[in-house]
């Protein structure tokens, strides 16, 4: 027996609505899917980008920067592919995994950089937050303070402040190539004081007059302006290190960051650089960096942090320029103490005594006596920067037993730095902080990515920091093609993402 069914074209309608709404309700959570998974893939690139860093500088300076190819301004296409490139494999791998397919494949149809800040850009403002940042995990708050004290002078005692300041406004307002005031005052009363080359015959022919007991007390050998004006003669590192082998190491200035012409990118970080990163920067410089006090290293030049304050092409030009700011900010020190000294104002004032009664010219003792304390101060100074640059340490404020030379006989205690070596004080490397303080950090970070660029053979103008990247990714829809509402067709599914991708977080 045969039955027979029928369906009205109302319930016929009615599914079709029915599973039209289910197809369009799977379609639109597939959606959802596939903006999670281009969400996923865009973070898979930025991953690689990251992991893609310049190994080289992480393993000599511990930085991380993307490095572009040569001829890769201003598009960064090698960029752009390597994001594509690792999108599509990771897509492909994912794919792959399905049985014959999956739902939520989607395309990367097109990635651009938007914008892209490299080392080099704003003076090195990239390099100089990285490298704070990197030190910020190896140095504790009470080492920083002790640093901004060492530099600043602002340290609980008011007498190593206002010292610390004078130092620091002496080398603002000299210019490093000119002559001190003070050693002008020694040539002119050396003159003066009719250009006495014999101090032991002097002392000896005035024993009988009423001076001579001050100076037999003091013991002068020698004429200490006589002193002053012979070394003078001499240039300042043959004072400071007459033994020591001067490196003559030198580079190609043409070839600097200051003076070629760079790539430069177009993303704008507006960052204020603090107190404390500064700080930080130059803990970087200090320990990724040589000076003169260490050994000779296998580097284009060995004075690299004195480079970076003077700027000069040659080693020897640059720790020259830095021995000089040593001598006027230790002279200062040096002769601030010796005018509230008054035991060694007395031997100044006996020394000069004898020296203006050989001339017969009372009237120019206080020229004289200035002489003198400028003279001592300068020696003091010589002996303070030979001890730093063997090692040694001096104090920003001297006691009178961390006084190492001798009025009467300069030539002799200037040099004796044996034994003298303090365990108290501030380093050579501390004292090419307070230098650097008073060098831009522009020039430094300049200087510094010089460094780099001539140790390591690469180029800071091509290392990519940060970087805007967008993308767009295409997927065909899977449900819709079941949907019979309408005539429309959905088309292709398009979706847009963005990436900051940052070594610096």
């Amino acid at each position: 027996m045969k039955k027979r069914g029928s369906i009205t074209v109302f319930l016929a309608l009615l599914l079709t609505m029915f599973f039209s709404a289910i197809f369009a309700f799977l379609e639109a959570a597939r959606v959802g899917g596939l903006k999670a998974n281009s969400q996923i893939s865009t973070m898979q690139a930025r991953d690689t980008v990251l992991a893609s860093y310049d190994q080289s500088l992480w393993e000599e300076y511990h930085l991380l920067f993307w490095q572009a190819d040569e001829g890769d301004f201003p598009a960064l296409g090698s960029l752009e592919s390597l994001q594509q490139s690792a999108i599509e494999g990771n897509l492909s791998s994912l794919a792959q995994s399905g049985d014959n397919y999956y739902m939520l494949q989607v395309h990367l149809a097109e990635v651009t950089t938007n914008a892209y800040q490299l080392a080099t850009d704003e003076g090195g403002e990239a390099f100089r937050k990285q490298a704070a940042e990197m030190m910020k995990v190896a140095v504790a708050e009470t080492a920083l303070q002790t640093m901004l004290e060492w530099i600043t002078g602002e340290d609980t005692s008011e007498e190593q402040t206002d010292l610390a300041t004078e130092a620091i406004e002496t080398l603002e307002t000299l210019d490093s190539a000119a002559a001190s005031d003070a050693a002008q005052e020694n040539a002119a009363a050396s003159d003066a004081a009719g250009g006495n080359t014999t101090g032991t015959d002097s002392a000896g022919e005035s024993a009988e007059t009423g001076e001579s007991a001050a100076v037999t007390e003091v013991q002068m050998s020698e004429n200490p302006l006589e002193w002053v004006k012979k070394m003078s003669k001499s240039g300042i590192l043959a004072i400071v290190m007459p033994e020591a082998d001067i490196s003559q190491k030198s580079i190609d200035s043409s070839t600097c960051i200051a003076n070629r012409t760079l790539e430069t990118g177009n993303l704008v970080v507006s960052e204020d650089i603090s107190t404390t990163d500064k700080l930080l920067f130059y803990l970087y410089l200090g320990q990724y960096f040589s000076d003169a006090s260490e050994e000779s290293a296998d580097q284009t030049l060995d004075y690299e942090l004195e480079y970076m304050i003077a700027g000069k092409a040659e080693d020897q030009a640059n720790l020259k320029t830095v021995v000089r700011r040593l001598l006027l900010m230790r002279e200062a020190a040096n002769l601030a103490y010796l005018e509230t000294n008054s035991q060694k104002q007395q031997e100044v004032a006996a020394i000069a005594a004898v020296l203006v009664s050989v001339v017969g010219q009372p009237e120019l003792e206080p020229l004289v006596q200035q002489g003198l304390l400028a003279a001592w101060a300068y020696a003091e100074s010589v002996s303070d920067v030979r001890i730093l640059l063997e090692g040694g340490k001096v104090s920003l404020v001297k006691t009178a037993e961390q006084w190492h030379t001798d009025l009467g006989s300069l030539s002799t205690t200037v040099y004796a730095t044996e034994g003298d070596q303090q365990t108290k004080g501030l380093s050579y490397e501390n004292y090419l902080q307070m230098l650097m303080w008073l060098t831009s950090d522009e020039k430094l970070a300049v200087r510094a990515m010089d460094m780099i660029e001539k140790n390591i053979d690469v180029q800071m103008d091509q290392m990519v920091c940060r970087a805007e990247c967008a993308y767009v990714y295409e997927a065909y829809p899977l449900f819709w093609g079941y949907v019979t509402l309408g005539s429309d067709s959905l088309g292709t599914l398009q979706f847009q993402d963005e990436s900051d991708i940052s070594f610096i977080e």
